[in-house]
């Protein structure tokens, strides 16, 4: 691959390889002008042609002074395509320059896509480059007890302005349902995890029998979720100075954990997505404290295995996808500890048995109503209805079985692109059982649709799921209050008056105004920063923490199978709570035995 975009041949390198530069300049800049609508014939196209020489003549110099590891040009040319990749699968159908013939909308596409890879290809040799020519001083300095509990009050201390805004804490229909379960309102059901609801009744009456007051009820839950969520997050800060982080970097972590507007109102609405989010967390700070010490024993680590099968049982536990996270890190997690095999293969297995017992037999023997089929369908209930509502053509035999669950003539009308919902909703208000009594039938039509109509299930498949790979501001961010419901519950407005209404606006409104700052508030933007992570951490680090991406990598890959909402930051918060120890373990797993420098 140094070879394919380096290599000077013996006649004329000079001009041969100043063409090549040129054209990928021409490219990037043709790919700069789509994307953002600018004009041929616009000044500022020529200024970006300029700007891309120079990138590209920048990049060249980087790698003329520095000696890239093995596997420098081809993992980068992969992350690069993939970043293209995900760009032009989002916004392909507004960068065919508005030809009508289809040759011209493809070649326009095309070399949007050959510029797109040539830029992100440019910028990532780039970063990868200087990054791995830094590192900050490392100096294990582990925290006092003084310094933990001050890690810990500011975190609550940030988040207290939405606690009292928001009191007795955001109430979502969600929240709203398993409220109805544990006061006998409606039945007891693990469409909601059980053991999420279960605690939040038992906390609920704990405050309820304390004060006699509903609010206090609820506000006794979300006062022990900010407590839980500051703790396990100056767990990870403890964890992070003992390894060597300088104390201005876990000053910016705590920063972003109380200061960044969702994760204070994160802190105090009554979601299950809150603490998975923390013990997925949990769990990999329990890894690498496992990782970072070779010679680990039982009898000296009883309390972080303790920890180890706490967080994981409860990352099965708390989210329905929580348990596929799980499994899909299982073998990574026994082949890197294999020499501590005979430890953490039962450990692993008791955490998936206990897991699988719960949610299984004991469920079943309280009568605990499980979730229904349907929900587990987005993404194909969503390809087949987009094939409908398209007005494509259907056998007999095909219309016919879609018509034993629902009027085929309803969906074009509850068909959502970006959320699944009222699909779903169509067919459990209808004859959902006969799709859950006939599932071999309906696998077929929606293997058979597929086949015929490829581009409709593929453009399904990105409508729906895009907000997590695609850098765009989330479409569903944060909540406030209480929302209506037939369950009894107002909203007291504790802060009462214009100022804190407007406080709340103005910090919600930024992340729309300020460029950069609004990165922060992107799924995709988190997930691109995740894989650049990676294959930084997999080029120039230990790759025994690459185990440590892996619980926050699953959750976003079990949302591109069955996310009901195209772009809601709360099912993507483990990632997003988790970056900053993410950003410390590639800072920490660096190669102690090389060091990567420019030659001077």
């Amino acid at each position: 691959m140094h070879a394919l975009f380096h290599k000077k041949t013996k006649k004329h390198p000079e001009i041969q390889e100043l063409i090549f530069y040129l054209v990928q300049s021409w490219l990037a800049a043709f790919a700069l002008c789509n994307i953002g609508g600018i004009s041929t014939a616009n000044i500022l196209s020529v200024l970006i042609f300029g700007m891309m020489l120079l990138l590209f003549s920048c990049s060249r110099h980087l790698l003329d002074n520095s000696n890239p590891p093995r596997g420098f040009f081809v993992t980068g040319a992969l992350l690069s395509a993939l970043y293209a990749a995900f760009y032009m699968a989002a916004e392909h159908t507004r960068l065919t320059g508005g030809f009508d013939s289809r040759l011209f909308r493809f070649s326009y596409v095309l070399a949007t896509a050959a510029g797109l890879f040539f830029l992100f290809f440019c910028c990532v040799r780039i970063l990868l480059l200087l990054l791995s020519a830094h590192q900050p001083a490392l100096n294990e300095a582990p925290l006092s007890f003084f310094h933990k509990a001050l890690v810990f009050c500011a975190l609550l201390l940030g988040w207290l302005f939405w606690f009292l805004y928001n009191y007795p804490g955001v109430m979502t229909p969600d929240s709203i349902s398993q409220f109805s379960q544990i006061t006998g309102l409606i039945p007891y059901s693990s469409h909601h995890s059980l053991i999420h609801t279960l605690l939040f009744g038992l906390l609920y009456r704990i405050g309820f029998g304390i004060t006699g007051n509903v609010n206090a009820g609820i506000a006794c839950y979300i006062l022990f979720q900010m407590f839980v969520l500051a703790g396990v997050e100056t767990c990870c800060v403890s964890q992070l100075a003992k390894s060597g982080i300088p104390k201005w970097m876990l000053a910016l972590w705590v920063a972003f954990w109380a200061l960044i507007p969702y994760n204070g109102i994160y802190a105090v609405t009554m979601w299950k997505d809150i603490l998975f989010s923390a013990f997925v967390l949990l769990y990999a700070i329990v890894l690498f404290r496992l990782l970072s010490d070779s010679d680990w024993r039982i009898k000296t680590h009883w309390g972080v295995l303790v920890l180890l099968f706490f967080s994981g049982w409860l990352t099965c536990m708390l989210r329905s996808n929580g348990l596929y996270v799980f499994l899909f890190m299982l073998p990574f997690v026994l082949i890197t500890f294999r020499r501590r095999i005979k430890i953490m293969l039962p450990m692993q297995l008791a955490i998936l048995l206990l897991a699988l017992l719960v949610k299984g037999p004991l469920f079943h023997h309280f009568n605990v109503a499980d979730p229904h089929f349907t929900e587990s369908l987005s993404i194909p209930l969503q390809q087949v209805a987009r094939v409908v509502t398209e007005g494509r053509s259907l056998t007999s035999k095909q219309e016919a079985l879609i018509n034993q669950v629902v009027d085929i003539s309803l969906i074009p009308d509850y068909y959502d692109p970006v959320i699944s919902d009222p699909v779903k909703a169509l067919v459990i208000y209808n004859n959902a059982d006969y799709l859950a009594d006939h599932k071999p039938e309906f696998f077929r039509l929606w293997v058979q649709l597929g086949m015929t109509y490829p581009r409709d299930y593929l453009e399904a498949f990105i409508d729906q799921t895009k907000g997590y790979w695609y850098p765009a501001p989330a479409d569903l961010r944060t909540y406030e209050g209480m929302s209506p419901n037939e369950a009894g519950l107002s909203w007291p407005h504790l802060l009462r008056g214009q100022l804190p209404v407007k406080i709340s606006e103005l910090l919600l409104k930024m992340p729309d105004i300020f460029p950069v700052y609004g990165l922060l508030w992107s799924i995709g933007a988190f997930t691109w920063l995740m894989l650049f992570l990676a294959v930084f951490q997999f080029l120039y680090g230990e790759r025994k923490y690459l185990l440590l991406f892996l619980p926050f990598i699953g959750t976003i890959l079990t949302l591109l199978l069955a996310t009901p909402v195209a772009s809601d930051l709360r099912y993507a918060y483990p990632m997003i709570l988790g970056m900053p120890f993410l950003i410390s373990v590639v800072i920490l797993g660096r190669k102690k035995e090389e060091r990567y420098s420019f030659s001077r």
